[in-house]
């Protein structure tokens, strides 16, 4: 008989995951949370592209749109 056994899902992004880490090993973890959270809240301090999925606010110089300068 065969069995499935469900197996938890890796990490949707996990180069950006282990990045993050080391990161927060460098620069600290409260730091590196709270550009990640002000990117999410719409601020172009973290963005972060992997296997089609994406986090953050992109500044326009990623999305493609002209800096104004």
């Amino acid at each position: 008989m065969d069995m499935r056994v469900h197996q938890p899902a890796g990490h949707p992004m996990p180069e950006i995951a282990a990045f993050v880490a080391n990161l927060k090993s460098a620069f600290g973890e409260r730091e590196i949370d709270e550009a990640i959270r002000r990117g999410k809240a719409g601020e172009p301090t973290f963005y972060a592209r992997e296997n089609g999925g994406s986090v953050g606010t992109a500044c326009s110089s990623v999305t493609g749109g002209e800096s104004g300068q």
